[in-house]
């Protein structure tokens, strides 16, 4: 069976198809923040994906940025978040911390990055040549 037709039997119903989009994000996190495979993994739960997400990105990122700025400078360009947005944001959200912004936003991005790949992925199908 090819990828089209593997990809289209799992796309049944709205519910298959959120699971895959929580799933490709947490893949595209491990991807852009360079996170190893065992250490985030989808557990399943739509309803609880963004907080595990969080409780995961966040202190992972607050360490990243305690002992190594460099390399959490090269995961914000990885992830394309540009310093104007973070510097917009930051302001936007007074109350919350520099580490909680930035996490928001990578996720966010992750996400975006996702549903991107996915809404092109569903046009080259569609095209007959």
């Amino acid at each position: 069976m090819s990828y089209s037709a593997t990809h289209k039997i799992l796309l049944q119903t709205p519910y298959e198809k959120r699971l895959l989009v929580i799933a490709e994000t947490f893949n595209q996190l491990k991807k852009d923040a360079g996170i190893d495979e065992e250490e985030l993994h989808f557990e399943g739960d739509p309803d609880r994906a963004y907080q595990q997400l969080f409780e995961f990105i966040e202190p992972f990122l607050f360490e990243i940025l305690q002992k190594n700025p460099s390399r959490f400078a090269r995961v914000l360009y990885k992830v394309d978040i540009s310093e104007k947005l973070l510097h917009k944001k930051l302001q936007e959200y007074r109350e919350k911390s520099y580490v909680r912004v930035v996490t928001e936003m990578i996720i966010y991005r992750a996400f975006q990055k996702v549903i991107t790949k996915m809404i092109s992925r569903n046009n080259h199908d569609n095209i007959n040549f």
